[in-house]
């Protein structure tokens, strides 16, 4: 009698827990979401991404993000690394976080890092692509590039920098519309977008 009895209790113990299970992880509430977001990204397939790491204090009652540090790493060995300040989630898509104050670090296979600050950007945390805007200083080596907006896409390798585009190095500056960046080869497209407008360029 006393064993059925305590079979019975240790399978209704078992459905109470079930029950919680479910409604804890798929029922979550939007405060919730918002703080295990960054979690979501770091269970990605490991077929695309090595290593993901990121810290973060959550102010939920303003939807704020602060000190946000984020690391990914893909199978190539390509590093990436995104800092802010501060940071909000998009509740319309989890995947797209807006950040103020932002450094970063581009480490691609076999090439010196490049390092990006802007005071505004926009990532993507289901595919890493970024777009700096506000201020963005881009440095690699002794080339330093200063615009108003810096788009990259480490995935497919790829850079573009556009708006009040000053390009210097030891040797000169170069002012454009826009420079198209290859991240594997470093080789770079300066062009206008107005046809009728040359490139500037001044030697030192």
């Amino acid at each position: 009698m006393w064993k059925k009895i305590s079979i019975q209790l240790i399978l209704l113990s078992i459905v109470f827990f079930s029950i919680f299970y479910v409604y804890k992880f798929y029922f979550k509430t939007k405060d919730n979401i918002k703080i295990n977001q960054s979690d979501i990204v770091q269970n990605k397939s490991s077929d695309d991404i090595n290593n993901n790491k990121s810290n973060f204090d959550i102010d939920s009652e303003n939807n704020l993000i602060k000190n946000l540090s984020y690391f990914s790493k893909d199978n190539l060995g390509n590093e990436f690394i995104i800092e802010s300040k501060n940071s909000e989630l998009n509740l319309d898509n989890l995947d797209i976080i807006s950040m103020e104050n932002v450094s970063a670090k581009i480490i691609m296979v076999n090439s010196e890092p490049i390092y990006v600050t802007s005071n505004l950007a926009k990532y993507n945390n289901e595919n890493y692509e970024t777009t700096f805007t506000d201020n963005v200083l881009i440095v690699y080596l002794d080339n330093k590039i200063r615009c108003e907006k810096f788009y990259i896409s480490i995935k497919n390798n790829f850079a573009n920098v556009t708006d009040n585009v000053i390009y210097e190095n030891p040797k000169g500056k170069i002012i454009a519309d826009t420079i198209e960046i290859d991240l594997i080869t470093k080789n770079s497209k300066i062009f206008m977008i107005d046809k009728n407008k040359k490139v500037m360029v001044l030697n030192k």
